[in-house]
């Protein structure tokens, strides 16, 4: 792990938060190419989506059923091959927000290996804007299991949604 934390969106201009994204687009773009052999614009960048990249009941973010007090998972999803995930913020939509932090991990069952923690309580502060992004990025690579966990402080469900950039080869994804 590195250097961590969540910067509230309140204390961001906009151009700052374009600027973090276009960031997260070109590391994201720089592993995808080196690992596939594929060109830039072989390649596609799109929005995660909760269902079809994540494996979640809907094409919307919401957590399940979160333990108080403990870490929950969100989910657990291998990627497929030459799909490359960044997650770069979070936001929580709910009135009384009751996660505290993501955990970003590797792996499946007992062999995960964390790769991040992100307390998000700094979120909740300014209630005019309640996302925030992430100092660095998480990187998820191809094959790779995508495993992350949410802390909760009470018991529920919200919605927690997680910024994240998927690039693949285009055409992978038709609706």
């Amino acid at each position: 792990m590195g250097i961590s934390f969540v910067i509230p969106a309140a204390e961001l201009e906009v151009a700052d938060i374009m600027a973090i994204r276009q960031q997260v687009i070109d590391a994201l773009f720089n592993v995808a190419m080196r690992m596939t052999g594929l060109t830039r614009e072989e390649l596609i960048v799109r929005n995660a989506l909760p269902s079809t990249d994540f494996g979640l009941a809907n094409e919307y973010w919401k957590t399940p059923t979160l333990t108080p007090n403990d870490w929950t998972n969100y989910f657990t999803k291998q990627l497929d091959d030459q799909k490359f995930v960044a997650f770069y913020g979070a936001a929580n939509q709910a009135a009384d927000p009751i996660s505290t932090a993501l955990r970003f991990k590797l792996g499946s069952g007992a062999g995960t290996k964390t790769l991040d923690v992100v307390q998000l309580e700094d979120l909740y502060t300014d209630t005019r804007r309640v996302d925030g992004y992430f100092k660095r990025p998480i990187i998820y690579k191809e094959k790779q299991y995508v495993n992350v966990d949410v802390y909760a402080k009470a018991s529920g469900t919200e919605p927690l949604i997680l910024k994240a950039l998927v690039i693949e080869p285009k055409g992978r994804v038709t609706f």
